[in-house]
C-alpha cells in the first residue's frame, strides 16, 4: 500500500482475505470518487466495481468530524438511523438486496478529500476475535501513511478513464492508430506524452517497468523512433499538423 508494490494485487489480495465481494480503494475529491484501485472475488465473472462514493459521502455530511484514519464504519449500522433510507447512499444500497454489508474504512481524511475502502459483502465478513478489525483498519491506515509521496496524484490522473484518441488520423495516438500499437502501446503513449516517466507509467497500469520497457521497445520499432524523446517529439509534431 505504500505504493512499492501493485496496488491492484494488494487490494485482491485483501478482497480474498476478507470474503468480500469486490473492495474498492478510492479517493473522495470534493463530491468526486476518483478510483485508484478494485478487485472483485475471482470467481465472479464481471469486471471490478468502482465505488460511487454515495456511502462515504453521506458519512461526511454526517460525521465530518469524526472520520477519523483508521475508523470502520458499517451500511448495517447506519441503515437504522433516520434519513439514512432516502438518501443517495440508502437508496443505492436499498437497491441492492443480494447485499448484507458494506464497510468503509477511512485511511486518511484532509481538508477536500477523503481516502478509504469500501468493502463489499454478500455473506458474513470473515472476523476474527484474536483480530480486532481496529486493530486492521489501523493497519491499513498506517501503511497508506508510508505511500510514496504523489502516487495517488499519478493513479486518479489516468485510472478509471479510457484512452480516448484525439482526432487526428495521422498522428500517432489518432483515431485511425496508423502505426498498429496495440491497446497497451497507445495507453504507454498517452502517459509518456502527458510527461509519466517509466515508473509512474508501470504504476498507473499497475505492470512492472520491465514490461513498461518491453512496450516502448516495441513501440519505437512501429513508429520507427529511437527513444522517449524523440517519440514525444513525432507525437507533438503530429499533433500540430492535425490542429
Amino acid at each position: 500500500m505504500a505504493g512499492h508494490f501493485d496496488l491492484g494485487g494488494i487490494v485482491t489480495i485483501l478482497t480474498r482475505q476478507v470474503g468480500a465481494y469486490s473492495v474498492a480503494l478510492f479517493r473522495l475529491s470534493a463530491d468526486t470518487p476518483l478510483p485508484i484501485a478494485s478487485a472483485i472475488r475471482p470467481s465472479e465473472d464481471a469486471p471490478a466495481p468502482q465505488s460511487s462514493g454515495a456511502l462515504l459521502r453521506y458519512l461526511r455530511e454526517t460525521r465530518s468530524g469524526a472520520l477519523e484514519t483508521g475508523s470502520i464504519w458499517r451500511l448495517s449500522v447506519l441503515r437504522a438511523e433516520p434519513g439514512f433510507l432516502n438518501s443517495p447512499a440508502g437508496q443505492e444500497w436499498q437497491a441492492r438486496p443480494d447485499i448484507i454489508e458494506v464497510s468503509i474504512i477511512i485511511l486518511e481524511a484532509a481538508e477536500g478529500r477523503i481516502d478509504a475502502f469500501e468493502m463489499v459483502f454478500d455473506a458474513a465478513p470473515k472476523r476474527s476475535d484474536d483480530l480486532p478489525s481496529v486493530l486492521v483498519t489501523s493497519a491499513l491506515a498506517y501503511a497508506w501513511s508510508l505511500r510514496s509521496p504523489g502516487l495517488i496524484s499519478r493513479l486518479t490522473r489516468t485510472r478509471g478513464r479510457p484512452f480516448v484518441p484525439i482526432s487526428g488520423m495521422n498522428n500517432i495516438l489518432g483515431q485511425g492508430n496508423p502505426r498498429g500499437l496495440s491497446r497497451a502501446e497507445l495507453r504507454v503513449c498517452q502517459l509518456l506524452a502527458a510527461g509519466d516517466k517509466a515508473k509512474d507509467i508501470a504504476e498507473v497500469l499497475g505492470v512492472s517497468i520491465t514490461t513498461v520497457r518491453t512496450h516502448l521497445h516495441n513501440i519505437y520499432a512501429k513508429t520507427n523512433t529511437s527513444g522517449q524523446i524523440e517519440l514525444i517529439a513525432v507525437i507533438n509534431a503530429e499533433k500540430g499538423k492535425d490542429a
